[in-house]
């Protein structure tokens, strides 16, 4: 595993460029998200996504989320946007918000949920950006941890509990936060909290 250091709000081209290499080569990195340290992979590479989920020890029927560059991308890899959940994405995109939506054809299999669905979500955190531009397609982000385990807070961390497993490690200093996303699922149309989190969302639940 190659060890890069990084300042995730101003991140050099160097380190972002050798980290998108290996996910576009099918590996699977690590670095500070605006939440928590994560794990990610291309989104369209099941095999990568596979070995996340080894990684990690997590059950095969929980789904993971993935990192889009922008709101726009969403459209491609939904059956339908609610309106709720566009409404969503108006207030907490970019920010950490993950929205569970019906996945689209497009979305590999393995990456679906157990009922046909897909977390999205799109950061506000200059690292993140960089390497989804860098990579020029969404990424799976996962808490880097053991399943049900709390995300590790740094890198020593990652390496003592994934070891010589990543491909690529981006070194960002202690983890900004160690509140995750929050997750709320509008597949059926309506809001259900699925995991509260960094952001409120109390307001649109009324809604339902």
């Amino acid at each position: 595993m190659e060890i890069l250091l990084v300042d995730p709000l101003a991140p050099a081209p160097q380190p972002v460029r050798e980290a998108a290499e290996a996910v576009l080569r099918g590996g699977v990195i690590a670095f500070p998200t605006d939440t928590v340290y994560g794990l990610s992979c291309s989104l369209m590479d099941p095999a990568a996504v596979e070995f996340v989920y080894r990684l990690k020890r997590r059950p095969s029927h929980l789904s993971v989320i993935a990192l889009l560059p922008e709101a726009d991308a969403v459209h491609p890899l939904v059956e339908a946007l609610p309106e709720v959940g566009e409404a969503l994405i108006k207030r907490f995109w970019p920010g950490p918000l993950s929205i569970i939506f019906e996945a689209s054809t497009l979305v590999p299999l393995r990456l679906r949920g157990e009922r046909n669905t897909i977390a999205l979500r799109v950061p506000k955190h200059p690292l993140c950006q960089a390497l989804l531009e860098a990579v020029g397609g969404p990424l799976v982000s996962s808490s880097a941890n053991l399943s049900g385990q709390p995300p590790c807070a740094d890198a020593q961390e990652i390496v003592r509990v994934f070891g010589n497993q990543l491909d690529v490690l981006l070194d960002g200093g202690p983890s900004a936060a160690n509140v995750p996303s929050t997750v709320v699922d509008v597949s059926s149309g309506r809001v259900q909290l699925v995991r509260a989190g960094a952001v409120d969302v109390s307001a649109f639940l009324k809604r339902a």
